[in-house]
């Protein structure tokens, strides 16, 4: 009875050494094959939300984290950013940039971004929002960016449902994930504010004139949207974010990857969804060509409505321009 003890004593501790050196291994091996990659975060005064988020971007490892503040940086947020770093041990990797505003930028968050990424020791960026809690997922887009001609990789993001319609909205995006998955129809992920973003490829595909003259979405909107044979299509008629501008100039050099896999959790109240959003992106994919079955079905489906009010004003402005 006791040699069977041993025996199964020794069975068990030889398995359990040789499971525990594999996945040490494994972890290591996992480890060598990310690059080094920095973060690069705009922050205003979101002070509530440091001490949630900010831990989250230290867990992934990169080699530095860039925290963007306005210049000159509220001591508040200061104060709270190097709290939460000392508490993480991250102190030596993070790194606040006050950004001057610049008159030749109309824009003053597109300049803020951009100069985080100009900031950047590592060619791999990986850009996020104060207000998402990411995961190891983002390491995803990490390891792809750069190679084989990828200049940017866009992650998911989960959001909380706050209301009824928002739950709806939610489970239809899950069902026509599923949907599309089952029947090999391509994908329903579309392009986010969480992706990655190799440096060489921003600097030669982004115009900086083009960023300079690039207006912020919510003043456009208070102002109003005119028809104009005069205006460039995708900078002054629709107020395109600085992200998506990024992304339709990458698109023109250099590939796109929308990768399903959800990268992090939103805390907020997302605008995505808000009415005056809903329109303006209507009259983006009208410009750039969607047809309008599909735009009836997208606003159906999802519960937009505003959507497909401005799916409609932009075919107007098509015909207007004759493009």
């Amino acid at each position: 009875m006791d040699i069977k003890s041993a025996i199964i004593g020794f069975c068990i501790g030889y398995i359990t050494t040789f499971v525990l050196f594999f996945l040490r291994n494994f972890k290591e091996k996992d480890k060598d094959e990310i690059p080094p990659f920095s973060i690069v975060c705009p922050i205003k005064d979101e002070v509530h939300l440091i001490p949630r988020t900010l831990p989250s971007f230290y867990s992934v490892n990169p080699s530095e984290v860039i925290l963007c503040l306005d210049k000159p940086a509220p001591k508040n947020v200061v104060e709270v950013i190097r709290k939460v770093a000392r508490k993480c041990k991250a102190e030596k990797i993070t790194r606040i940039i006050e950004v001057e505003r610049r008159p030749d930028y109309k824009f003053h968050q597109a300049w803020v971004r951009r100069k985080g990424f100009l900031e950047a020791k590592n060619n791999i960026i990986l850009t996020t929002d104060i207000d998402l809690v990411i995961n190891r997922n983002v390491l995803k887009a990490v390891k792809l960016v750069g190679k084989n001609n990828i200049g940017l990789v866009s992650l998911s993001k989960f959001e909380y449902p706050n209301n009824i319609l928002s739950f709806l909205r939610m489970l239809s995006r899950g069902i026509l994930k599923i949907i599309h998955k089952i029947a090999k129809i391509g994908t329903v992920t579309g392009f986010t504010g969480l992706y990655c973003v190799w440096k060489p490829y921003w600097l030669d595909s982004e115009p900086e004139e083009g960023i300079k003259n690039l207006v912020n979405p919510k003043e456009k909107l208070r102002t109003g949207i005119r028809i104009s044979k005069n205006f460039e299509v995708y900078r002054d008629i629709f107020p395109t974010g600085e992200d998506t501008y990024l992304r339709d100039c990458m698109e023109k050099k250099h590939r796109v990857v929308y990768l399903s896999d959800i990268g992090a959790t939103v805390l907020t109240n997302p605008l995505e969804s808000h009415p005056d959003i809903q329109y303006c992106k209507g009259i983006y994919f009208a410009l750039k060509g969607r047809k309008l079955l599909v735009s009836i079905g997208r606003s159906l489906i999802r519960f937009e409505p505003y959507y497909l009010c401005g799916y409609l004003y932009g075919r107007r402005i098509k015909s207007v321009m004759g493009v």
